[in-house]
């Protein structure tokens, strides 16, 4: 009788190691993120409020973690928008 499925215990075991590996990685970059905006330099301070509204950029291939407060980030919208329409 043939199998229906192969079973790689080792491989799943490495991939999954691999996963948690990255995940702990990506979970350190944002636990270190930045305590103000990285333009106008405004403080950052944790509230439901600032939790919502504040936009976090990671670039996982840079180890970068930018904050980004609302007024800043719209101003960087309007100008991605712009940038957009004349390309």
């Amino acid at each position: 009788m043939k199998k229906l499925r192969k079973v790689n215990p080792k491989k799943r075991k490495a991939q999954k190691k691999a996963a948690e590996e990255l995940l702990a990685e990506r979970t350190a970059l944002l636990l270190d993120h930045p305590t103000e905006c990285c333009i106008c330099k405004a403080t950052f301070k944790r509230t439901h409020e600032t939790v919502k509204t504040w936009q976090v950029a990671v670039r996982h291939e840079a180890k970068t973690v930018r904050l980004t407060c609302p007024k800043c980030s719209a101003i960087i919208n309007e100008f991605l928008e712009k940038r957009g329409k004349e390309e």
